[in-house]
């Protein structure tokens, strides 16, 4: 299915300049791999996305990295890690709740044997030690919470992927298999910004989401209630003959609320406080798609923004007997704070587009668990709708 993003709505999502490919694979070494388990239908479709800030063979050399929490009834481990240290080593990947321990397990198989193959020491094994960085959505209006299809050979195959896929796949694909986003079948999404910096210098920031929240009538799109216009022209896009509509909507819980993971990649040189604030920004974007109704009680909400400019220095210090001494530095580039808006706008755009990405991309709709059945995203619909309201302009 040739890819459609909401530029082919008629809305482009602020006013910076998207990269090629619009997509976290414009930062260069980024390496993205999926792999989906199931089909339309099934009572049970689970899948998980990778990503390689770096290149396979550069993934030991830390991302300087940052962190934000909207709403935290969720999980991305790894978390402690970057808070205290501010920066991973570790592959990122994204599935549903139940398939997280396996994930994080395979990540780690993943480490070791890299690190057999390339001849790494144990040494500096220990001293390059990062805990997998796994992020989670919980899937159970689509999936049976008894079940998951994911296993370590799928975790594996993602990783195999990565060496060789070229685009995202978006919405129902990967991790986002199985996830639902404002009453529409939501999932993975990705957008670039491209930012300039001084003379022919340029800094890309690339965004991938795993979308799982919001209720329809908080949609927007450019400013338009599209969520409301919706429910009034054609209903709730949910359906299911065993349960009413007032069933399916009021129950308040972990499935109503949902989740969305972002993680931002950029190749500008930020630090960790630079990261964090870039990381609040992001969920400025996702408030500019889900209005009001983002950050609910039982979601979970949860950015982290890494920077792959830097490469502290790889060389493994012999320790010291007592502990103490003597001290190292890194030599490091950093943005200017006075000139950090254009990095902030980047994060907030691009997150904007990834997640209207991801409700486009399942606009076939989607069948799971107990025949409950998510309509497509209405892209004509909403594309005149647009129009009406001149967001183009």
């Amino acid at each position: 299915m040739a890819r459609i993003t909401t530029r082919d709505l008629g809305y482009s999502p602020g006013q910076l300049e998207a990269g090629p490919k619009n997509s976290i694979l414009d930062i260069k070494g980024v390496h993205v791999g999926q792999v989906t388990v199931g089909k339309d239908g099934d009572d049970v479709c689970n899948g998980v996305t990778i990503i390689l800030p770096r290149d396979p063979s550069e993934i030991h050399i830390p991302c300087y990295a940052g962190m934000h929490t909207l709403n935290g009834n969720g999980e991305v481990t790894g978390s402690y890690q970057v808070k205290d240290w501010g920066y991973t080593s570790s592959p990122l990947a994204l599935t549903n709740s139940c398939s997280l321990g396996i994930t994080f397990h395979a990540i780690w198989q993943w480490t070791l044997a890299q690190a057999r193959k390339n001849g790494t020491s144990s040494e500096a094994l220990n001293h390059n030690y990062a805990t997998p960085v796994v992020g989670e959505t919980s899937d159970w209006w689509l999936n049976d919470a008894h079940q998951t299809a994911l296993e370590e050979k799928h975790i594996h195959e993602a990783f195999a992927n990565a060496l060789t896929q070229t685009e995202v796949q978006e919405g129902q694909r990967g991790g986002g298999a199985g996830m639902t986003c404002h009453f529409f079948p939501g999932g993975t999404g990705t957008s670039s910004r491209i930012v300039r910096g001084h003379g022919e210098k340029k800094y890309t920031v690339g965004v991938i989401c795993q979308s799982n929240y919001g209720h329809l009538p908080d949609l927007q799109i450019g400013g338009v209630p599209i969520g409301k216009l919706i429910f009034k022209e054609r209903g709730s896009p949910v359906h299911q003959p065993e349960k009413t509509q007032a069933q399916l909507t009021s129950g308040g819980g972990k499935a109503d609320e949902g989740s969305i993971v972002i993680y931002l990649i950029t190749d500008a040189p930020v630090l960790p406080h630079q990261l964090n604030r870039m990381a609040r920004h992001c969920a400025v974007g996702l408030a500019q798609v889900g209005g009001h109704g983002v950050g609910r009680n039982h979601s979970g909400d949860i950015i982290m923004c890494l920077s792959t400019a830097n490469k502290p220095d790889e060389r493994v210090s012999t320790p010291q007997v007592n502990m103490i001494g003597p001290i190292e530095k890194n030599q490091i580039e950093i943005i200017k704070n006075e000139s950090i808006d254009a990095m902030f706008r980047a994060a907030s755009e691009a997150t904007e587009e990834a997640i209207l990405n991801s409700i486009i991309a399942g606009r076939d709709g989607r069948t799971g668990f107990e025949g409950i059945h998510f309509d497509g995203f209405p892209v004509d619909f909403v594309k005149e709708l647009l129009k009406m309201y001149r967001v183009d302009v």
